[in-house]
C-alpha cells in the first residue's frame, strides 16, 4: 500500500502544471476576458505558484511513510504563503474559494491514476484520506498564518496612526496647537496626553491651544481625558487653551456636570490665534 500512495504523489507532482492550468480555467470561466489579457503577466504569476504549491501536495504525499515530516513541509508553506498573499492584496475569502477547486481536479486525477493502476479499494481510500488531510493542514497554516499578519498590520497601522493622532504643532518658540480630529476613543486620548506632555516638554512650550473643533462627539470618558490633558499641562506650566467648542459639545459638557468656565475657552482657533497676536 505505501508504495502505491507515493506512486499517486509522484503522479501528482508530474501534472501539477495541467492541474494547475485546469484550476485557472474554472477560477475564470466568468470573468471579462478583455481584463484576463490585460493581466497575462500576473495570471502567469499566479499559474506557477499554484503548480509549485500542486508540486508540494505531489511531494508531501510520497511522504506516506513520514507523515509528520509532510505536515511541518506544508505547514511552512502555509506560514510563507499566507502572509505573501496578504502582502499582495489576496482575500482570505478568494484564496479559500480555491480549495474546493483543488481537492475536485487533484482527487480527480488520483482516483484516475489509482483505477489505471488497478488499485484496491482500500489503497485508494487511504491515498485519498491522506491527500484531504494534507490539504486541511495547507488550509490551517495558510488561514493562521494570514490572520496573524493581517493582525499585526492592524497593530502597527493602529500605532502609526496614534502616533499621527497628536500632533503638537509649534505657532512660535513658546506657543503651539494641538488639533484634534475624529473619535477620541480611551486609548487614544491616554496616548495624546501621554505624548501632548512629552511634545509640551521638548517645545518647551507656555501655552498649548487645544482645538476641538474636528473632534465628532464627546462622552463622559472623552471628557475625562480633556480635561486630565488640561490639568497635566497646568501642572507642568503650560497653559492650556480650548479651542472649536461647537454647542452640543458644550451642553455634553455640561449634561456630565462639567463646568466649561472653569476652563481656559478661546473661541474658534482662529480667534484665539488673532487674540495671542498671531496670524494677523
Amino acid at each position: 500500500m505505501d508504495r502505491d500512495i507515493v506512486l499517486l504523489g509522484e503522479r501528482v507532482a508530474e501534472d501539477k502544471y495541467l492541474i494547475a492550468q485546469l484550476i485557472h480555467e474554472e477560477m475564470v470561466k466568468d470573468a471579462n476576458r478583455e481584463e484576463l489579457a490585460q493581466h497575462e503577466e500576473f495570471i502567469q504569476i499566479v499559474l506557477e505558484e499554484r503548480a509549485k504549491f500542486i508540486d508540494l501536495l505531489g511531494s508531501s504525499i510520497q511522504q506516506y511513510l513520514d507523515q509528520q515530516g509532510a505536515y511541518n513541509q506544508i505547514h511552512q508553506w502555509g506560514e510563507v504563503t499566507g502572509k505573501y498573499f496578504l502582502d499582495q492584496g489576496i482575500s482570505l475569502e478568494k484564496a479559500l474559494a480555491e480549495t474546493s477547486v483543488y481537492r475536485k481536479h487533484i482527487g480527480k486525477l488520483i482516483k484516475t491514476e489509482a483505477l489505471h493502476r488497478n488499485m484496491s479499494v482500500e489503497h485508494i481510500l487511504e491515498g485519498m484520506e491522506f491527500f484531504h488531510s494534507l490539504m486541511d493542514h495547507a488550509t490551517t497554516s495558510y488561514s493562521t498564518a494570514y490572520i496573524d499578519a493581517y493582525s499585526e498590520n492592524l497593530a502597527t497601522a493602529r500605532k502609526e496612526f496614534l502616533e499621527l493622532s497628536a500632533p503638537v504643532v509649534p505657532l512660535t518658540d513658546h506657543i503651539a496647537v494641538l488639533p484634534i480630529i475624529g473619535d477620541l476613543d480611551l486609548e487614544r486620548a491616554r496616548y495624546m496626553l501621554e505624548k501632548t506632555l512629552m511634545a509640551a516638554n521638548r517645545l518647551r512650550i507656555t501655552t498649548l491651544i487645544i482645538d476641538l473643533s474636528g473632534v465628532v462627539k464627546v462622552d463622559s470618558t472623552v471628557a475625562e481625558q480633556i480635561i486630565k490633558i488640561v490639568q497635566s499641562l497646568n501642572l507642568v506650566g503650560v497653559r492650556a487653551v480650548l479651542t472649536g467648542i461647537r454647542p452640543e459639545i458644550a451642553l455634553t459638557l455640561a449634561q456630565l456636570g462639567i463646568d466649561i468656565n472653569s476652563f481656559d475657552i478661546g473661541g474658534s482657533l482662529k480667534q484665539t490665534v488673532q487674540k495671542l497676536n498671531f496670524g494677523k
